[in-house]
């Protein structure tokens, strides 16, 4: 148990740290090359390790790969890919997560006892540091947002390349009715003329992509004479002030901005009810199908095996018929898959929960327990067909949500905020992996069996699906705030790179002229 919450303990400061740093570092896949080995060379050392302490130690620094690379992972690729894309990539990601688990299950059970028990370690960790290599080498860096602005491209309509990358004219009523007043206003105006204010850009002011609680994303004019500079003696202060001024404090108010958005908290907050029936199923189903239903443990355990199959084909589902809903009909229609499937699926697992297994029936044996420890089998292919297929389509349910949740956050986060906000919900799922089986526990001693507690806990897929459907009524808006403000960042590259050619041009002439 300590060896777990260190494991955790360690991985929860890592993915924020490694999500603050993907959201601002260029060079993403060093940065995955480091998380990996640090990681996955505390998993290889642990199989030369001795003492207690350092395999303590080791669980724990091997806990910064699985929580430092899951945000790293998803930022990467919210950049590759399109929104639209982003749905069967999120699957693709799940079932890589799902097949390594199985991988090392199986080689712990298949090396260990040949090899030792340290073996399986010292494999993974191998596979793991070698793929870490491969990216570093072979897959190129995106430019960060650069799925976005393909995105924007194909959105505009305008025949102009001038206006498709900048603030549309036509965007004064939107940005009205997002509550600016009337200088901001002919501020965003001037923006698309050459005017004065264009073209003296370069030496007073700057216009930059801002977020607000109550005017979303837009763009704010910023006087560069009242911006302080490290030159500016009256900048100046301490170093631990600076730094947290420059660093910390950037990284703060971004956690504040996805948590003012009501997509981020839907998708973070729908985990926490339902972490309690994926606490049933982790923690207690397979004891509770041996002891309490009757099954002996390697039926109790075929069951698990097809819940987890059943898992692995929704994950599938989730992935593919979310990009299919996005592409045909929109960014909304997802959030009804994956709520209806999180609520569709209580009915399979209370299903499984109650079913009557029916092995020590009077027409089998009076005593199940004597009767498989007397070698007969009762147990017949029959007796496995009806939960079996129960369990699949239980586990088939509980797997369509994780892939759309997962693209919804790409979608309705700005690219350089991404990392931070997979962090959050990496946080939130850590969490829920441990309060989960702590709170039906509680449950199963507080209302009156098992049974009983996991039939209320399986309600907690109904409130996780209320709130992906949730989704259904932000989603859009959001999104959409998202695409207008990565065309605002572009418009204001464009901007500061025609005004440095513009500075450019000016120093060659006054050379001329000079000389």
């Amino acid at each position: 148990g300590d060896i777990a919450i260190a494991f955790f303990m360690v991985g929860v400061p890592a993915s924020f740290l490694v999500g603050c740093l993907a959201d601002v570092i260029q060079k993403r896949s060093l940065l995955f090359l480091w998380v990996i080995l640090i990681g996955e060379g505390a998993c290889f050392a642990t199989y030369f390790i001795t003492t207690y302490a350092q395999l303590y130690w080791c669980r724990a620094l091997t806990g910064m790969s699985v929580g430092g690379a899951l945000p790293l992972i998803y930022s990467v690729l919210g950049d590759y890919y399109e929104p639209k894309d982003r749905g069967w990539v999120s699957g693709a990601i799940s079932m890589g997560c799902g097949i390594g688990i199985s991988f090392g299950q199986g080689a712990a059970g298949i090396l260990g006892p040949r090899y030792g028990w340290g073996t399986p370690f010292l494999v993974v960790s191998v596979i793991a540091i070698i793929c870490a290599i491969a990216v570093w080498m072979f897959v190129p860096e995106v430019q960060r947002g650069m799925s976005e602005r393909i995105s924007s491209r194909n959105h505009q309509t305008l025949e102009s390349d001038r206006e498709q990358d900048t603030v549309l004219p036509n965007q004064q009523q939107q940005l009205q009715q997002n509550g600016l007043d009337g200088s901001e206003v002919e501020m965003a105006e001037s923006w698309n003329s050459d005017g004065p204010m264009r073209r003296q850009l370069h030496s007073r002011a700057t216009l930059v992509a801002t977020d607000s609680p109550t005017k979303g994303l837009y763009v704010q004019q910023l006087d560069n004479r009242s911006i302080p500079s490290q030159q500016d003696p009256k900048s100046k202060g301490s170093y631990l002030s600076n730094f947290y001024r420059d660093t910390i404090h950037p990284h703060f108010q971004t956690t504040a901005t996805l948590l003012r958005c009501p997509s981020v908290l839907l998708g973070i907050f729908q985990g926490a009810p339902g972490c309690v029936p994926w606490g049933i199923v982790n923690t207690f189903l397979n004891d509770y199908l041996s002891s309490d239903r009757g099954l002996p443990v390697e039926g109790a355990t075929l069951i698990i095996l097809l819940f987890g199959f059943g898992n692995f084909l929704g994950t599938i589902q989730g992935g593919v018929g979310s990009s299919y809903l996005y592409a045909k009909y929109g960014p909304r229609y997802p959030a009804l898959l994956s709520g209806g499937a999180a609520i569709a699926g209580c009915l399979p697992m209370w299903a499984l929960i109650n079913y009557n297994f029916d092995i020590n029936s009077d027409e089998n044996n009076n005593n199940g327990d004597d009767y498989f420890a007397n070698g007969a089998s009762a147990i017949t292919f029959g007796t496995y067909f009806t939960p079996g297929i129960i369990a699949i389509v239980a586990g088939s349910m509980s797997g369509i949500t994780g892939p759309i949740v997962k693209s919804t956050l790409q979608n309705v986060t700005m690219p350089q905020m991404r990392g931070q906000a997979f962090a959050l919900l990496n946080t939130f799922d850590d969490f829920g992996r441990g309060l989960g089986p702590a709170f039906v526990a509680w449950m199963i001693e507080n209302l009156g069996g098992r049974t009983r507690a996991f039939n209320i806990g399986v309600l907690g897929w109904i409130l996780c699906g209320i709130l992906n459907t949730m989704l259904f009524c932000t989603v859009e808006r959001d999104e959409e705030k998202v695409r207008v403000g990565v065309e605002q960042k572009m418009a204001v590259d464009k901007d500061e790179n025609e005004s440095r050619d513009w500075d450019e041009n000016n120093e060659v002439r006054d050379n001329l002229e000079f000389s």
